[in-house]
């Protein structure tokens, strides 16, 4: 009896140490996806913005004066 308790006890414990594992790497790796897109999205924006700043006479930002 105590060892067929221990046995299902184990395969429960298994079972959930597995899925708690995959959702974990299925966690980060998303994360890690979304924070590359998220990053190149950003540097687009920045491009955007830097071709459409106006510069002075002498080829400078506004914030470098």
């Amino acid at each position: 009896m105590i060892l067929g308790a221990s046995i299902y006890y184990s395969l429960k414990m298994g079972i959930r140490l597995v899925i708690y594992i995959v959702l974990g790497g299925l966690v980060l790796y998303i994360r890690h996806r979304n924070r590359k897109k998220t990053r190149k999205e950003m540097d687009e924006g920045t491009k955007k913005m830097m071709r459409n700043t106006p510069k002075d006479e002498n080829g400078k930002y506004p914030w470098e004066k």
